[in-house]
């Protein structure tokens, strides 16, 4: 069957709906094994595998780190050594010559982390098959055929119209599908011949292989209008109404070729879910987010992760709940929630529920206005994330200062270097801390972001020399993770497993000389 291009004639999703109970998440560090190349005694050995999860399996594929940008700043007193990386057999990454027990920052592209152990894994957690065939492109066109749509809710008011949503479990690829000329009418049940485009959250786009049982699902997301939230404005939330399934086909993403689905979408599983919502205690945290700060939105996901959660939150499925409430609710939500499920029972269910909180002053620099913000943030399995009521698992660091001046204050900072420093949140058990400093462009759509990771016990940062800019606008966060995270030995594996407890705390702007 050809890789190009195929027709892929969808049928309805699965009925069978498995019943099965969810292990408890593990947690596996598969830390890098002895290398007489790069001896423990004076040296770090840093490895990274892609650990893919497929059905009850996981498949580790060894990285070659050679040309990814990795340094070691060794600490001193106030200062930094740095140290070159050596390619080493296995794809890993030496850096020799580390007194024993030195503590160091291990840089990988812009994000630090603090750690002082021999070795060092940076591998990552992935849905799909290991050996799936990566394309070049990131996005492909596609000709939709569909029928059986719920009628089409146009974009008004913004944020509340259809989706059409594309998720693999056999590969990594999920994508809102985009309509470049134009998008269905409102009240359309059907899309014969509409040209659409689809681009993937992982990057660039899988190839589908049908012998290996690639499928892919397309849902249709709609506003669901029910009840009243605790001010008394109208409850909605986004679910999926609509879903058909295809079967196993076959198709590469060159550019050219449409990616054809065609079928009819029907009626999905309902599922619900209680939770019981406290608004106001995570409200009663704004001043700690940052003292000017007001509430701009909560929010609740429920969240599909393929084949379970043994391993935590592991890949991105697309969404099946969202319920988005309005900055200054701090009233209760408890009421059952129902939501459309199209998939297997074998799939875990992750809840997430947060508060976000932003400056009520914008700092404008050149042509954008931005709006310096912090969150804090419960993610757990769905079941019992709902199975008491929701609060805060640890609360934001308070007390932030920069050069030991209060933080929220607007200012010019002395050097480059600035000691942000702050102290133990009022309730949580922190297990590590992020700081970020988020630079503010004049022109650019995003904000770039260079991260630290420190561990519990660390209560103060400054970045090493040229990290940040001179002449240049930031805001800095720190949050307090009460997650069970090992940044300083396994970040990218670790950070999947649940629960998720984070608050951060946030700064004005501040300009470097």
């Amino acid at each position: 069957m050809s890789l190009r291009r195929l027709s892929l004639l969808l049928v309805p999703t699965c009925a069978t709906w498995l019943g099965c109970a969810e292990p408890e998440p593990t947690v596996s560090l598969g830390l890098p094994a002895e290398n007489p190349e790069c001896p423990a005694s004076s040296a770090v050995l840093v490895k990274a595998d892609t650990r893919f999860h497929s059905g009850a399996r996981v498949t580790a594929v060894p990285q070659d780190l050679s040309g990814r940008d990795l340094e070691l700043l060794i600490l001193r007193g106030s200062g930094f050594e740095r140290r070159a990386g050596v390619a080493v057999s296995g794809g890993s990454v030496c850096f020799r010559d580390v007194p024993e027990g030195a503590d160091y920052y291990l840089r990988s592209d812009t994000t630090y982390y603090l750690g002082h152990t021999r070795r060092f894994d940076l591998s990552v957690n992935r849905n799909g098959r290991p050996d799936t065939v990566t394309s070049a492109a990131t996005q492909t066109p596609v000709r939709l055929n569909l029928t059986g749509l719920q009628p089409w809710r146009a974009d008004a008011p913004s944020g509340e119209g259809s989706r059409l949503q594309l998720v693999s479990g056999e590969v990594a690829w999920t994508a809102d599908l985009a309509f470049p000329t134009a998008w269905p009418v409102a009240g359309a049940t059907q899309t014969q011949g509409m040209e659409a485009r689809a681009s993937s959250l992982d990057g660039r786009l899988p190839v589908l292989e049908g012998s290996k049982g690639d499928r892919l699902y397309v849902h249709q997301l709609d506003i669901v209008e029910d009840g009243k939230l605790p001010s008394g404005a109208p409850l909605k939330y986004r679910t999926v109404v609509g879903s058909l399934q295809a079967p196993a086909g076959s198709f590469t993403p060159e550019g050219d070729p449409a990616l054809v689905l065609s079928g009819e979408l029907k009626a999905v599983r309902q599922a619900s879910f209680a939770p019981e919502w406290p608004l106001s205690g995570f409200t009663r945290w704004r001043a700690e987010v940052n003292p000017n700060a007001e509430a701009h939105q909560a929010r609740f996901d429920v969240l599909p992760v393929t084949f379970g959660l043994t391993s935590g939150r592991v890949g991105c499925q697309g969404e099946l709940f969202t319920l988005e409430v309005p900055g200054g609710e701090d009233g209760d939500i408890a009421r059952r929630f129902t939501y459309g499920n199209p998939y297997p029972g074998n799939w875990g269910m992750v809840g997430s529920a947060s508060y976000t909180f932003v400056a009520s002053t914008p700092v404008v620099v050149g042509n954008r206005t931005h709006r310096p913000s912090g969150t804090v943030l419960v993610m757990n399995r769905l079941s019992t994330l709902t199975s008491e009521t929701l609060v805060p698992g640890i609360t934001p660091p308070r007390l932030l200062r920069i050069d030991g001046t209060d933080a929220a204050t607007v200012r010019t900072v002395t050097s480059t270097q600035p000691v942000v420093s702050w102290r133990e949140p009022f309730e949580g058990v922190v297990g590590s801390y992020q700081v970020e400093f988020i630079k503010l462009e004049a022109d650019a759509t995003d904000s770039p972001t260079v991260s630290f990771y420190v561990t519990s016990d660390r209560l103060q940062v400054s970045p090493p020399p040229g990290v940040l800019e001179a002449g240049s606008t930031y805001y800095v966060r720190v949050t307090a993770d009460g997650s069970p995270f090992t940044p300083w030995q396994a970040p990218g594996t670790t950070a999947d497993v649940l629960p998720i407890y984070k608050a951060a705390t946030f700064s004005a702007a501040f300009t470097t000389p």
